[in-house]
């Protein structure tokens, strides 16, 4: 049952009615709708458990909490990605935009906010979705889910088998924020037989994942996977044991006792855990695991995976990632010459002449670039590029969905230009909120035309799970002869194999370890 008082917009779900609120130019929005129950106390660590239903009307107009973890500010540049909603454990709730609670049945997109596995929240501001909803008529759903230890804490041999689950325990949160997105969305004009899950960073490791995993199968139609470095393989499972243990160690708890572990405070927790990354290296280990139960293999090695075999997927990167995390030291930004090398080759971890072979290939590519220049070339292609092609290198060879690439180009002139075309550039331009994110965006000529070719791209992938439309070139499906990307930029122009001797040089290069002290949030 739907009240369509334009004031206080009433939907009854499976759990009870809630009420959100109109926006004075159109569309709804509904806030901190709970999917599942409190994860705290006796529910710590277990797969999520059924939300209580409830009687009368539940506001639904602030974000619920988000789940408890280090809080990292922000700088005033990248503002637009923070959220001032609460923390703890309660934080099992999503947020619905629409343009109406009717019965259009408009394409859905879950979106699943990045942070890695350690941090975020879906109710940050750049993820509002009114411009969305509004401009491209469709119905967003944002999600919180549980975090760091709380949702990825590996059991061990010992553990009591009620925790069997813990080391997937978020990801098992994402599942059962779909089957609320199947059972509900429909009473708030979407389409549960058009859903489509996307996310950048952490969250697009986490739609990889959510695409290996059976009990997500048939909850989804469609897959953007943003930015991703890690997802197509996870963490070595006797590295998230070894965290697991080193935390009941730093706590002076019997180890493996999970049940010990559900009374200790949630900042007890975060700062034991904190101090274990910290000795380690800066090594997160508290990330999803192989278990045998959720997740039985690596979601895209040594292939794509069965049971999203339908699934079509877009995938995609920025052009220059790094600089993103590269401006926590300024040096990164000047730094040349000899310096330029030595921190190019600390960062590949490999011997001198394979580390030559590579700055070989990009300086005769980029022959004017400065050391800082050819340090975020690198670091971008080895963190997120190459994951990302090898991600649907093996999506092509499946053979049974289609798979399109971008690059996202366009390059910010705030501080002088230096950050490029950082890691979340392109959040602004999918979510419409481009002049949200002024600080970062600028006001140049070309944001509003690039803000509706990235927005209706992402949309229309969401309709018919291909993102062509008419304000962009022709954009062909991925190939393994091809490669045809559209890289979006102020020309933005569909190229086949971009940079491709980069990508082959970078490809040599051990892959990437997820949860490495490099391992780029």
């Amino acid at each position: 049952m739907t009240d369509s008082s334009i004031d206080a917009p009433i939907v009854e779900t499976t759990l009870g009615r809630v009420r959100g609120s109109a926006r004075a130019g159109g569309g709804l929005f509904f806030r901190g709708i709970p999917y599942a129950a409190d994860t705290a106390g006796a529910h710590r660590f277990l797969p999520p458990q059924p939300a209580t239903p409830w009687s009368g009307v539940r506001e639904a107009t602030a974000y619920g909490s988000s789940c408890p973890q280090i809080v990292t500010p922000r700088t005033r540049i990248f503002q637009w990605l923070a959220s001032d909603a609460p923390l703890g454990e309660d934080c099992l709730v999503l947020n619905v935009d629409t343009p109406a609670a009717d019965a259009r049945k408009r394409p859905v997109m879950v979106y699943l906010h990045g942070g890695a596995f350690a941090l975020g929240s879906g109710s940050s501001q750049v993820y509002d979705g009114a411009s969305l909803t509004q401009r491209e008529d469709v119905v967003l759903v944002t999600v919180n889910h549980r975090l760091n230890l709380f949702g990825y804490l590996t059991p061990l041999a010992n553990s009591d088998p009620r925790f069997a689950d813990a080391g997937n325990a978020g990801m098992l949160d994402l599942v059962a924020a779909l089957r609320w997105v199947r059972d509900n969305i429909a009473r708030f004009g979407g389409d549960p037989d058009c859903v489509t899950i996307f996310g950048q960073s952490g969250g697009g490791a986490k739609v990889a994942i959510l695409m290996a995993m059976a009990e997500a199968q048939g909850l989804f139609h469609r897959a953007i996977v943003q930015s991703s470095s890690s997802g197509f393989r996870v963490q070595p499972r006797e590295e998230c044991e070894a965290a697991t243990r080193k935390l009941f160690q730093k706590l002076e708890l019997p180890e493996g006792d999970f049940t010990a572990l559900q009374a200790v405070p949630s900042a007890t927790l975060l700062h034991a855990m904190q101090s274990v990354i910290g000795a380690s290296g800066g090594q997160d280990s508290f990330r999803p695991v192989i278990d045998g139960r959720t997740l039985k293999r690596h979601p895209f090695h040594p292939t794509a995976p069965e049971v999203s075999a339908s699934v079509p997927l877009m995938i995609g990167h920025t052009r220059t990632e790094a600089t993103f995390f590269l401006a926590a030291d300024p040096s990164n930004f000047t730094v040349d010459g000899d310096e330029a090398r030595k921190r190019i080759k600390r960062f590949l971890r490999v011997d001198e002449s394979q580390a030559e072979a590579v700055l070989a290939v990009y300086e005769r590519e980029h022959p004017k670039a400065p050391g800082s220049e050819l340090l975020a070339y690198i670091a971008s292609d080895y963190l997120y590029r190459l994951n990302n092609i090898t991600g649907a290198e093996q999506k092509v060879k499946q053979g049974t969905a289609p798979v399109y690439a971008y690059e996202f180009a366009w390059k910010s002139a705030v501080l002088g230009g230096k950050f490029m075309s950082p890691h979340t550039a392109e959040i602004p331009f999918v979510f419409g909120n481009v002049a949200l994110a002024h600080a970062f965006t600028g006001d140049g000529p070309e944001l509003p035309k690039l803000e509706r070719q990235v927005m209706k791209a992402w949309t229309q992938f969401a309709r018919t799970g291909n993102p062509q439309h008419d304000e962009l070139p022709a954009w062909p499906t991925y190939s393994l002869d091809e490669r045809a990307t559209m890289v979006f930029s102020a020309d933005t122009q569909v190229v086949n194999d971009p940079r491709g001797a980069e990508r082959t040089a970078i490809a040599q290069i051990p892959a990437f370890h997820p949860g490495s002290s490099l391992y780029a949030r």
